[in-house]
């Protein structure tokens, strides 16, 4: 187990890239079905807003004349057709609809990339912790080797030998759960697009000036559409006289044949004209309150990631090459010093256990941030691609 970095290294020179997965979303099940499921929406919008449907109709009636003129059978057939006077604010309310709906998927797109962001990150930050441990294996190994050599001259006792076994094992103990959750993410990819089963991993390097830039969020012009859509609604409820009603009817009487043309339009009054002029006020109300309340939260959170990648910047990057040298430095002298003789074999185990634990610190802030970063991505539906600067082999 200590050696399984090794297997899992040359591997990513075939793998996939974090933007070959972006290249496969549109073709990935679920954007498709929610990109369906928004169309269909958009679908059942421009349905209710059309009223213009062809009506046919027909009487066959007996008429019993009292005057005494013939007696007989009578019959009508009437054909009619509503068409819509208010074209135009119609045509302008589904051009918005169509708008916000082709909005409404780039946001999905986004978020699922935002996603793919996050987990491709999540793998390839275990991925490095993962090779960091293994290196530490090795040294490891090497400590057991060397006090079990120790004991069977008698050089130390058995309890040397069981304190470093069981150092080993906690070590390969917590490779193995890395493992673990590196497969997890390949899962969780695998079940939004498909990939080929190990990633090229590179650094995610986000350029904050784009990634505060409120234009990246897909969210905002969407608001923006909703607030116009519903004062469409709000224009086009105001005017309730939107059809022509025209009826062509043929009466075929005992005596006499009729040809009628009727015209009629709807009374712009009544319960049900008040409910939808009122619905559609309330609506255009709230679809401002939601982008006015969007803007804020948008400002307060950006606000609060910069304050954290400031801090991380300045605590965290900075010191990471310094921590590991710090630490490879005194696992080399604290061996050197025990081989001589002139160190304990606690002191040495505690060097060792002194990296182990800044892998995991490191690698928890890492998580951290990296996960503060995708939260917002998605949680804005900002597209990875547009705010990424070019990856980075570091």
């Amino acid at each position: 187990m200590r050696y399984l970095f090794i297997m899992l290294v040359p591997a990513l020179i075939f793998a996939d890239s974090i933007s070959t997965l972006f290249d496969r979303v549109k073709q990935s099940d679920l954007y498709k079905s929610r990109s369906e499921a928004i169309d269909a929406e958009f679908e059942q919008k421009r349905a209710s807003v059309y009223n213009d449907g062809w009506r046919v109709g027909g009487d066959l009636t007996y008429a019993d004349v009292k005057d005494g003129s013939d007696s007989g059978t009578e019959y009508s057939v009437s054909i009619g057709k509503d068409f819509m006077l208010s074209g135009s604010k119609i045509e302008a309310l589904l051009k918005e609809e169509k708008n916000y709906a082709k909005m409404l998927k780039e946001i999905e797109k986004n978020r699922i990339k935002a996603r793919l962001w996050q987990l491709y990150g999540s793998y390839c930050i275990t991925m490095k912790a993962l090779q960091a441990k293994g290196e530490l294996g090795v040294i490891y190994d090497e400590m057991n080797r060397y006090i079990d050599k120790g004991v069977r001259f008698g050089e130390f006792d058995a309890s040397k030998s069981i304190m470093a076994h069981l150092a080993l094992e906690n070590l390969n103990l917590q490779i193995s759960e890395l493992d673990s959750r590196l497969q997890e993410y390949e899962a969780q990819i695998e079940a939004i697009v498909p990939f080929d089963g190990q990633f090229e991993c590179r650094r995610l390097r986000p350029d904050f000036n784009k990634l505060f830039d409120p234009k990246y969020s897909a969210l905002w012009p969407m608001l923006e559409g909703k607030v116009t859509s519903a004062k469409k609604m709000v224009e086009l409820s105001g005017n309730r006289t939107q059809t022509l009603g025209v009826d062509g009817t043929y009466v075929d009487e005992i005596d006499t044949r009729r040809y009628v043309l009727s015209l009629s339009i709807p009374l712009a009054f009544g319960s049900k004209n008040e409910a939808e002029r009122a619905a559609a006020m309330h609506t255009f109300a709230a679809a401002r309150h939601e982008l006015e309340a969007f803007q804020k939260r948008y400002a307060q959170d950006t606000k609060a990631l910069e304050t954290r990648l400031d801090i991380y910047r300045n605590h965290v990057s900075n010191t990471e090459s310094s921590i590991k040298l710090s630490t490879d430095t005194l696992i080399s002298q604290s061996r050197m010093r025990f081989v001589a003789g002139e160190e304990s074999f606690i002191s040495m185990l505690k060097a060792a256990e002194t990296k182990l634990q800044m892998i995991e610190t490191i690698l928890d802030l890492k998580t951290k941030r990296h996960e503060a970063v995708s939260n917002y991505l998605y949680n804005y539906a900002i597209d990875p691609e547009r705010v990424s600067l070019a990856p980075s082999c570091r």
